[in-house]
């Protein structure tokens, strides 16, 4: 049976006993941990250790990030010389392969589950307020690039929820919380899902209903009329077809704005719309609503409102636009 794949990124030494506490959470709860220290990753005798690990997170379906005090080491990719200097090392930029394990997470898009020790949040406002000052040896933290690395996750638009902790108990509530909450809300999509083939269903019974009334209808207008019945049946199903149009014609959202900003008649605009043969055809027959032509506030979106109404005609079963001589 599949389980979902968890895997924890973290510095290792400094992390050790988190790291086992929530190996040992994560397959208590009969799903599947990976750390590399448990020989959960395929290791390539081809390619860097570090590389093996970004490989696996892609086929992994959720990370777990441990921020603590120490940055770890450098990928890879980059050359594994840091300067004597302890003040200068402390400030020097480089990318660790926990923060590469984090972006390589973020890059396929898998739910990220970051925690921080409260230590390293709370000395992390500090570095905020003294950004420039290097002479700062921060007590926490071996290295300021822990903070960028949280500068660049709150800079995320989304998937970047951080907790601080002080001890395993903390992660563990909130994972188990949060991960009950997917459960739930993949239990009510499920239950959305079987709703809408319902409704679907229900719609196909009501449209046959109603193709089965217009057939009625017609034959008792055959018997009643025979003699105006073909013209009062085709003057119906062309009301019909003309309400229909009409209904896709308002949920336009460059007409929406044309009947709600410039107060325009609806069949009127409706008329203009299907005998122009050409987009500035419509528009010089509606300069009330274009005074400037196409540079009108109207259409100030230009390309945009331009596909929009391309796309309603399509929809309509008009005719492309031609395009006029110059």
């Amino acid at each position: 049976m599949a389980k979902p794949r968890i895997f924890i990124s973290s510095t290792y030494y400094d992390l050790k006993h988190i790291r086992n506490s929530i190996e040992s959470f994560v397959d208590l709860l009969g799903y599947e941990s990976v750390l590399f220290e448990s020989g959960d990753i395929p290791f390539s005798h081809h390619d860097p250790l570090d590389e093996s690990c970004y490989k696996e997170i892609e086929v992994c379906h959720m990370l777990v990030l441990i921020i603590g005090g120490r940055y770890g080491s450098k990928v890879s990719s980059e050359e594994n010389t840091l300067s004597v200097d302890e003040l200068e090392r402390h400030y020097q930029h480089f990318n660790s392969i926990t923060k590469k394990e984090y972006e390589t997470a973020i890059h396929n898009d898998l739910p990220v589950y970051i925690f921080v020790e409260k230590g390293v949040s709370a000395e992390y406002q500090t570095f905020k307020e003294n950004r420039e000052n290097k002479t700062i040896k921060y007590a926490h933290v071996d290295s300021v690039n822990i903070f960028r690395l949280l500068d660049n996750i709150f800079a995320q638009r989304r998937n970047n929820l951080v907790r601080d902790f002080e001890n395993f108990e903390d992660i563990s509530v909130w994972l188990k919380d949060q991960w009950a909450g997917l459960f739930a809300n993949f239990l009510s999509k499920k239950s959305t899902e079987s709703n809408l083939k319902s409704l679907s269903k229900q719609l196909k019974n009501l449209d046959d209903v109603t193709n089965a009334l217009k057939d009625y209808t017609e034959n008792i207008i055959k018997t009643v009329q025979p003699e105006n019945s073909e013209k009062i049946i085709n003057e119906t199903n062309e009301k019909l077809r003309h309400n229909k149009d009409i209904n896709i014609f308002m949920e336009n959202q460059t007409i929406k704005h044309l009947l709600e900003k410039h107060d325009a008649d609806l069949e009127e605009l409706f008329n203009s719309f299907v005998t122009s043969n050409s987009f500035t055809n419509f528009i010089r027959k509606k300069n009330k609503f274009f005074p400037q032509g196409e540079n009108s506030p109207a259409l100030r979106n230009g390309m945009r409102a331009r596909k929009r109404l391309d796309e309603l005609r399509e929809e309509l079963g008009l005719p492309e636009w031609q395009t006029p001589n110059k």
